[in-house]
């Protein structure tokens, strides 16, 4: 009782952390634009000057990706549409002209619960979010394997590794540990300057 309220609580600072973020992005970057656009749509000066229109027209893209990509931090609808191989290989797509990214893929996958695919994706996003913020990598490799018993992922980095004894002091760390509880993962981590950072995750698929 004691862990499943252990798991509640960290799951609520999860989600919790994860409002404030996308709050922040609506308020500093969706906000702030309209506020601007706002200005010169209303000066009657803007219709009659090529440039203030430049300006205009130049924000508009800008507030439409911005939106899309908040609306993609609430809920990856990808996963509904293209399911999760092609919503992560999207995801690797999008950091491939910063990092050598190469993506294993053994046997043919199958549909996973809601909630799992949602928290593996998760996962996977978290990891390279701290690859990018910490790790000083140049290379991330994804491995999948789905077998009749178990769906395994292994994440790793080339970077230059981190004490495992202290990685729940990173709030990224927790967030991912959060995640695997949820889905009631069994993972293990393995980091050193050499080698950089591994995450071994496996999900039971009986």
């Amino acid at each position: 009782m004691i862990h499943q309220k252990n798991l509640r609580i960290q799951y609520s600072l999860v989600q919790e952390n994860e409002r404030r973020q996308i709050a922040n992005l609506l308020h500093d970057h969706i906000g702030s634009k309209l506020n601007i656009l706002s200005l010169w749509i209303n000066n009657e000066d803007t219709w009659r000057n090529k440039n203030s229109r430049a300006v205009i027209e130049n924000l508009i893209p800008k507030l439409i990706s911005e939106t899309r990509n908040i609306s993609h931090e609430l809920y990856p609808v990808s996963l509904e549409k293209f399911g999760l191989i092609l919503t992560i290989e999207e995801l690797l797509a999008s950091i491939d002209l910063f990092f050598k990214v190469q993506f294993f893929l053994a046997y043919p996958y199958q549909k996973k619960e809601r909630l799992i695919e949602i928290q593996v994706y998760r996962i996977v996003q978290e990891f390279i979010s701290n690859v990018v913020k910490h790790a000083q990598a140049s290379e991330i490799k994804l491995f999948l394997r789905d077998s009749t018993k178990a769906f395994l992922v292994v994440l790793a980095d080339n970077g230059i590794g981190f004490n495992v004894r202290e990685i729940r002091k990173g709030m990224g760390i927790n967030n991912i540990e959060t995640r695997l509880n949820s889905i009631e993962a069994t993972w293990k981590w393995k980091s050193d300057s050499k080698r950089g950072t591994r995450l071994i995750i496996l999900i039971s698929n009986q």
